[in-house]
């Protein structure tokens, strides 16, 4: 039988007792709102300083950000005053108009470069000793940049601006091929600092070909022995036989040819030829076996002497008794149809020569006494021109044939260097002594222009 479920007896809540339930106190919800109030404060009071320093981070990254952009607008600047003054330098006869000139300094300023935000610009460029006779000048360019808050960006460049060299090489062919076709030799020397006799030769002997790179050698050397370089476009090097050596100083003594001291990156400066003008002296085809002298130690500047070809037989002798330039329209030759005829430069001669036919020195060819071969420079200017030179006299000087080959016959000793559209040594033993100061010398029978050959750098701000 079913037992029944006991009732609970029932308790009456508070409600129903008439009592009321115990409330919060106003002073802990007070207290409680005012720590949210201090929180959000404090909160807001953290952002807004985050806020002011990430402003004045953007404002500054965004000022520094526009002052880079118009510091390299500044450098910009001078390099544009930098070209103008090699520009200028560069000109033929030039009149620098619209330059400022002060006794030997020419000065330049252009203004007038607009950018956005109302900022403008220029650039003031300087030219020290602009018309000296040394091949040397100073260029320094200021480029600024002009701020609307009245402050200027400026950057300067210094640089020193020389005429680039054209001998840098000891034999080197503009677009064919040097050949040594027996043997002969190649090694270097420095006459700045005395005769080749009284010097160790030195390695710096380079022979260079520019002609395009083929399947074939450009360089050949057969048996010569070359204390240098070897430098032509195509990727095999040298040509070579195996008596030939290409070496340096610390070249193996069982190594023939040094593959360190090959490379495919050729460097031959072509220049033109100046045109020699202005007022002269005719100069008539010498009688035979005569001497005749032109130049003159008291000349300040080279006399110039034209000449419609030269033909030295016998003993004939020209004597360049001081700084000669001579042009001759038809041929050049000494000694080509016998006979020991001579051209002597004497301690107190500088010669030129500008030959339009073809140049043949043979006899006893040009005598330099003064053993400078920047003393001697010989320049062709036919195209069709084969100069060839096969002479036991010692020849101190350059050969610049850009257009026309050069021979070098014999067994001639050359203490200089030879640049010509291909050149043939065909001899046995020729020999090429080659002046390692011809690459600090600067020739004016070539338009060798300016280049920057160092700068530094100056930022000032504003």
């Amino acid at each position: 039988m079913n037992r029944p479920t006991p009732h609970r007896s029932f308790e009456p809540s508070a409600h129903a007792a008439g009592q009321t339930r115990p409330s919060t106190s106003r002073s802990s919800w007070s207290s409680q709102r005012g720590s949210a109030l201090l929180a959000a404060l404090c909160f807001s009071s953290v952002l807004a300083l985050a806020m002011s320093s990430y402003i004045t981070l953007c404002y500054r990254t965004l000022e520094l950000s526009s002052r880079t952009v118009q510091s390299t607008r500044s450098i910009e600047l001078a390099e544009t005053g930098m070209e103008e003054a090699l520009w200028a330098l560069n000109q033929t006869n030039y009149n620098w108009s619209g330059w400022t000139i002060v006794g030997t300094t020419a000065t330049k300023s252009v203004t007038g470069f607009t950018y956005e935000s109302n900022i403008t610009g220029g650039f003031q460029v300087t030219i020290t000793s602009y018309n000296g006779s040394a091949g040397t000048r100073t260029v320094t360019a200021t480029g600024t940049t002009h701020q609307p808050n009245g402050t200027d960006l400026r950057r300067t460049l210094t640089a020193t601006a020389t005429q680039a060299p054209l001998f840098v090489n000891a034999i080197a062919a503009t677009t064919s091929t040097v050949v040594f076709s027996n043997g002969g030799t190649a090694d270097s020397y420095d006459s700045s600092l005395g005769s080749y006799g009284s010097q160790t030769p030195t390695y710096s002997a380079v022979v260079a070909s520019l002609a395009p790179a083929t399947s074939s050698a450009t360089v050949q050397l057969v048996n010569a022995q070359i204390k240098g370089f070897g430098t032509s476009l195509y990727s095999g090097g040298p040509s070579y036989s195996t008596s030939a050596r290409l070496y340096g100083p610390s070249t193996p003594g069982t190594t023939k040819i040094d593959s360190s001291r090959i490379s495919s990156s050729p460097y031959q400066p072509i220049f033109a030829i100046t045109t020699v003008s202005g007022s002269g002296t005719t100069l008539a085809n010498p009688a035979l076996d005569s001497t005749t002298t032109i130049g003159s130690p008291t000349d300040t500047a080279p006399a110039i002497y034209y000449s419609t070809g030269l033909d030295l037989r016998g003993t004939t002798r020209i004597k360049v008794d001081g700084p000669v330039r001579l042009v001759v329209s038809g041929s050049f030759y000494i000694g080509l149809y016998g006979g020991t005829p001579k051209i002597e430069v004497t301690t107190n001669g500088t010669l030129e020569v500008f030959a339009a036919g073809d140049i043949a020195i043979y006899g006893h060819g040009i005598d330099n006494k003064t053993r400078n071969p920047q003393r001697l420079a010989i320049y062709g200017t036919n195209t069709l021109t084969v100069p060839d030179m096969n002479t036991g006299t010692e020849f101190y000087g350059v050969i610049y044939t850009p257009t026309g080959n050069f021979t070098v016959a014999g067994n001639s000793t050359i203490y200089g260097a030879i640049v010509a559209k291909k050149v043939s040594l065909t001899g046995t033993t020729p020999v090429i002594h080659y002046d390692l100061n011809l690459r600090n010398s600067v020739f004016t029978g070539a338009e060798t222009p300016f280049a920057i050959t160092n700068w530094r750098e100056t930022t000032n701000g504003g």
